[in-house]
């Protein structure tokens, strides 16, 4: 059932952003070009093991995808061993049967992204673990510092899991001497399997925005704190239905506000109706077993951690950076479901299915919910452009080479320059080509959030002709398509004004 699920339509959609900075990433871990791999500090392991891949399978959208599949299916059995050696051998089958259909884990097995690795990291790490609290064992302790560290090197939010950890590596109560010695030399151990990427950590955030009270001097992360209060209940929504229940994630980027998710109340509500009844069985079920204090460190610390950096504008919050939480939120669910009588566990089993299976429709037939369509765009330019025009790419030049190779010259136009009508005029006119230009606007919310550069476009070129594809706007202007500007009007002399009055 998973490899079904993350194998369906794998090639379909267009790479995005983050994808395509995969694929830049993967250009850059050939021998000759170790310091670039150091600069990686958003999944180097994954990165040269794509590199890898590549070379063999090629990069084509389900050659990039293909080893996330992989993971994402070994994810499996891995939270099912997990769920058994931490909440009893009753929770491995629906833990099972739970990581194999999520929405949030599906999204992840097709995706170019390393949080699929992540999370086997996570889940193996942690089933080596437990299995090590009456006895620690050379071989455990060897798998345990091996999957660590590649969890750690997949992405850096492997650490949110260290006080859980540090409680499960303490084990039963007793002589606990030797496993705080060892432990010191596991962390010690890790520092050094991290230090290659130390110095790129450091110059890639601003650290001294975590100060509390510090006022950071350099330029903000995003307009604002990029934290809200939604944030928590939305992560949660997106672990527990996916991200394709609610608002698609354009209409949150560009309206920001509750008039965007008033439409989609009903799909929301039943999400929470549904896994909220399912979340607090679960954590009733994990208390019986006397475990509730490990789940709490487990959902709770990366949420305040994350939380925390989005506060101080050090990082995006964002669901993805929660992902070493959903092997345990899944070992919770599996309890609840666990511990329920036969008819209950068929109707929550009922409802997951119709939840979940409303979500991976959305996933997949939904445009709304489609990933920004810039193979279209490219292939209607390769299909029309003529010699002598160009490609305005407006916040879309490096998404763009993955998919246009082609002899047309790509100026990238910096859309910041939307908040300023002349600066926007005068930046854009430098850019056209001779015979005419083709303009290509995607993911403008953040720097554009009121789309001031499209409605430009519009009104000074109202004969071009217009392309949409998901996420994606493209305009091509002829030497016609342009209305000659109007005469301005004369500037106003102002009197002279005598200093003091």
């Amino acid at each position: 059932m998973a490899a079904a699920l993350r194998l369906f339509r794998l090639g379909r959609p267009s790479l995005w952003v983050d994808e395509i900075l995969t694929w830049y990433s993967i250009q850059d871990v050939l021998p000759s070009e170790r310091t670039l791999l150091h600069e990686n500090v958003h999944g180097p392991l994954y990165s040269a093991l794509l590199h890898a891949w590549v070379r063999v399978a090629g990069d084509g959208e389900w050659a990039l995808r293909f080893p996330s599949v992989v993971f994402g299916v070994l994810l499996v059995p891995a939270t099912a061993w997990l769920a058994s050696r931490w909440l009893g051998r009753a929770t491995a089958v629906p833990a099972a049967w739970l990581a194999a259909t999520a929405p949030f884990l599906v999204w992840y097995g097709q995706e170019a992204r390393n949080y699929a690795l992540l999370m086997l990291c996570v889940a193996v790490s942690g089933a080596l673990l437990l299995g090590m609290r009456r006895r620690l064992q050379p071989v455990g302790i060897a798998g345990y510092a091996a999957t660590a560290a590649a969890g750690l090197l997949s992405n850096f939010s492997f650490a949110f899991l260290g006080p859980l950890h540090f409680a499960w590596w303490l084990g039963e109560p007793g002589r606990r001497g030797r496993r705080l010695a060892i432990a010191g030399g596991m962390a010690a151990l890790l520092a050094i399997v991290a230090l290659p990427w130390l110095a790129s950590v450091r110059g890639t955030w601003d650290w001294s925005r975590l100060a509390p009270g510090h006022t950071a001097g350099g330029p903000e992360l995003r307009q604002g704190s990029t934290f809200h209060p939604a944030a928590v209940p939305w992560a949660l929504h997106a672990l527990a239905g996916g991200y394709t229940l609610g608002p698609p994630l354009r209409a949150l980027r560009s309206e920001r506000s509750l008039h965007a998710i008033a439409p989609y109340a009903g799909e929301i509500a039943l999400v929470v109706v549904v896994f909220g009844a399912l979340g607090v069985l679960g954590l009733a079920a994990v208390r019986r077993r006397g475990r509730l204090v490990e789940a709490l460190l487990w959902l709770a610390v990366p949420i305040a951690i994350l939380s925390w950096f989005a506060i101080r504008n050090f990082k995006v919050f964002h669901p993805r950076y929660l992902a070493v939480v959903m092997p345990g939120l899944v070992a919770v669910w599996a309890a609840g479901l666990a511990d329920l009588g036969p008819r209950a566990r068929r109707a929550f089993v009922v409802a997951i299915a119709l939840v979940w299976g409303l979500s991976l429709v959305h996933l997949w037939f939904d445009p709304a919910h489609e990933k920004d369509d810039l193979r279209s765009a490219a292939r209607t330019i390769a299909a029309r452009g003529r010699p002598g025009e160009t490609v305005i790419a407006a916040n879309t030049a490096g998404m763009l080479f993955y998919y246009y190779r082609g002899p047309l010259a790509v100026r990238s136009y910096w859309l910041g320059y939307a908040s300023d009508s002349t600066r926007l005029a005068a930046h854009f006119e430098v850019m056209q080509g001779d015979s005419g230009s083709w303009v290509l606007l995607a993911r403008p919310e953040d720097l554009d959030p009121r789309g001031a550069f499209a409605r430009w476009v519009d009104a000074h070129h109202p004969n071009a002709e217009r392309y949409a594809f998901p996420g994606v706007r493209l305009w091509h202007l002829g030497p016609a398509s342009r209305v000659p500007p109007r005469p301005e009007a004369p500037a106003q002399v102002r009197p002279a004004v005598r200093v003091g009055e």
